[in-house]
């Protein structure tokens, strides 16, 4: 007969959970990073389009006086 020990089972199974335990914890980190990253691109992105914005307003400016002279 072929039986395992049950110390033997329960040795494996607490591998295996503190190994799921160590994937889930570098999931949730780079989980984090990521959205640190998201979060810099999406103020970055505003940032461009507010430098953007000013700088249509100012070649919009130099169009009108260029026009009136």
């Amino acid at each position: 007969m072929n039986m395992v020990n049950p110390q033997n089972q329960l040795e494996l199974l607490e591998s295996q959970v503190d190994s799921l335990l160590l994937q889930f914890e570098k999931i949730n980190s780079e989980n984090s990073d990521l959205r640190s990253q998201i979060n810099h691109m999406r103020n970055e992105k505003q940032q461009l389009i507010n430098k953007n914005e000013s700088a249509r307003q100012q070649i919009d400016l130099m169009i009108k006086r260029l026009k009136s002279m």
